[in-house]
């Protein structure tokens, strides 16, 4: 669904009073699945109408101050076993004002000892209390996390590409071309001096800014139209080819990875070596 279908699906749930006590908002981009979760919590305790956005209430909602609804935003993404305790200790506290009493979990995965305690949360909920958990994908979640929520699946959308990419893309450009050119000790010392300038979700960007290429790239070359394309004033660069899918899969599972300290300087070699590699052989 895009967001205009994911606000008209859940509008027409309230009104047949069809609202479930767990949800997972999955895929889009983070804006939209933000916007997701305040347009739900806002119909829901919107006195004038429909998230109004115009009364005291919708306005706290929209600033994250109203005192019923909570934003869990664990480190890294990473729900943690006393996160899970703080919401199971507050859930049966009865709503300050409205009828709800709403919980929004931005996360992409759930560590292993959080998990039972989290279950018991969406097993038994209050009946004014709504779970809702935001996240990319489903895949880092527990299926038993997943089998008790009502999933909702935002459609993606395409990335606004700004100067930050294209450095990124510049800089991947320039680490792929000394490889192949097999000056090894000025790929080395660049790819140390990347991983000591920038910090974690810096670097989580950069992978990002390299798939964006490497998408355009994938469809560059199967002669995709142009309205695909992230940059639309793509040009490939030639020094690699023959892209497979599935390379590209890989370095987005690196990409979530990166959340979850893996080691970034052999995370960026791995890339790049790899990229080469399937360039040669499929020339």
């Amino acid at each position: 669904m895009n967001i205009k279908e994911v606000k008209n699906f859940l509008l027409k749930a309230k009104q047949k009073n069809k609202i479930h006590n767990a949800y997972i908002i999955y895929g889009g981009n983070n804006k939209l699945r933000n916007e997701s979760a305040l347009f739900l919590s806002g119909i829901l305790n919107c006195r004038e109408e429909n998230f109004c956005k115009k009364c005291e209430i919708c306005k706290k909602i929209e600033k994250r101050t109203h005192p019923d609804i909570k934003w869990i935003v664990p480190e890294n993404n990473i729900l943690s076993i006393d996160e899970v305790r703080n919401v199971k200790n507050d859930i049966f506290i009865k709503p300050y004002f409205q009828r709800y009493k709403i919980y929004i979990f931005q996360i992409e995965y759930v560590k292993e000892e959080a998990g039972s305690a989290f279950l018991k949360v969406l097993e038994e909920p209050p009946e004014y209390g709504i779970i809702i958990i935001l996240c990319p994908n489903i895949n880092f979640l527990l299926p038993t996390v997943i089998s008790r929520c009502f999933k909702i699946y935002i459609n993606y959308e395409l990335p606004e590409i700004n100067k930050d990419d294209f450095k990124n893309i510049e800089e991947f450009l320039e680490l792929l071309n000394l490889v192949k050119i097999e000056n090894f000790f000025e790929f080395f010392k660049k790819v140390d001096l990347l991983n000591k300038r920038e910090e974690r979700g810096k670097i989580e960007k950069w992978f990002e800014s390299v798939l964006f290429y490497l998408r355009d790239a994938f469809l560059s070359e199967r002669k995709f139209p142009l309205h695909f394309f992230i940059n639309k004033d793509f040009i490939r660069d030639e020094s690699f080819n023959s892209l497979d899918i599935q390379l590209i899969e890989k370095i987005w599972e690196v990409k979530q990875r990166i959340k979850y300290n893996i080691n970034l300087k052999l995370a960026i070699e791995n890339l790049i070596f790899q990229i080469s590699y399937f360039s040669n052989v499929n020339k």
